[in-house]
């Protein structure tokens, strides 16, 4: 079968020029969702260069992460191949440092869809016998609806995960073997490999080795006092892509960033920095 998305990501792409790949094949009885194969768009071969992501994410805040994606999207174009991917990334940094809204942008600098899963909960480890039904993943099934075989995928929570969910994590993100990941609940073999994995803590410290050890780890900055107009502007613009919408003109850009400036000063949370950016923008937004 071909890739293609029950939840439309960018309708813009021309599904004859985007390569595919086998994310799914079952190996039972039993098929997947989907059939008994699924393949699925590899997107993002038409980002690669100086003028695609690199261009787009324009974080100049954040060196150490632009730099491992330059590495990233140049390793693909030298070894031909024309899809987006980075190895697994441990993402660490003060609090505010803004894992998510790094990870989100680069999703949509690359042209990727962007999964969240929280690693924290245990529904996925706990045991399960007759009349249970084991659930999956969500990953799987999200690559699945999205119609594309390399996302971004962000995994927060890590610093409360069982030991059992650890070293599922740590199987997914690993790159020697997680072209065959073995899906129990789809009875179905999975293609995690060309992923981007970006394991999210604010204390890389405190990750277990045998999951640190298979990721590249890089601290992000934050956004230093001077840079921190800079990611206001970021977040704003995250705001607007989400919301489909140019800057409404009702909105006073200086007022508005001058009371982004004291929030971010009495909490350096990105998360509640964009929730409030967000509100401001949608007094003024035209109704959807």
């Amino acid at each position: 079968m071909t890739g293609r998305a029950i939840v439309p990501v960018d309708t813009s792409i021309d599904p004859a020029s985007v390569p595919t790949a086998i994310f799914a094949r079952s190996f039972s009885s039993r098929p997947v969702p989907a059939g008994t194969e699924v393949a699925l768009e590899l997107r993002g071969g038409d980002r690669l260069g100086p003028a695609g992501i690199m261009f787009d994410l324009d974080m100049d805040w954040e060196p150490e992460f632009l730099g491992a994606v330059e590495n990233g999207c140049s390793n693909q174009r030298i070894r031909g191949r024309d899809w987006f991917s980075l190895p697994g990334i441990l993402l660490g940094g003060p609090v505010g440092a803004g894992r998510t809204h790094v990870a989100r942008r680069l999703a949509r600098a690359a042209g990727v869809p962007h999964i969240l899963f929280d690693a924290a909960t245990d529904m996925f480890t706990r045991h399960c016998a007759r009349p249970d039904v084991p659930l999956p993943l969500p990953i799987a099934p999200a690559i699945m609806a999205c119609g594309c075989a390399n996302p971004v995928v962000s995994i927060v929570g890590i610093e409360a995960a069982s030991e059992d969910m650890v070293t599922i994590v740590s199987r997914l993100v690993d790159g020697a073997t997680n072209s065959g990941f073995p899906d129990q609940a789809l009875s179905a073999a999975i293609d995690y490999s060309a992923v981007t994995w970006i394991v999210q803590a604010r204390d890389a410290d405190e990750v277990p080795d045998r999951l640190a050890s298979r990721l590249d780890r890089i601290d992000l900055r934050g956004g230093e006092r001077e840079d921190r107009d800079l990611r206001i502007i970021d977040v704003l613009a995250e705001v607007l892509a989400d919301r489909a919408i140019g800057l409404p003109p009702g909105i006073d850009l200086e007022d508005l960033l001058g009371d982004a400036r004291r929030w971010v000063r009495d909490d350096p949370s990105t998360a509640k920095l964009y929730r409030r950016v967000d509100d401001r923008v949608g007094i003024h937004a035209p109704p959807f």
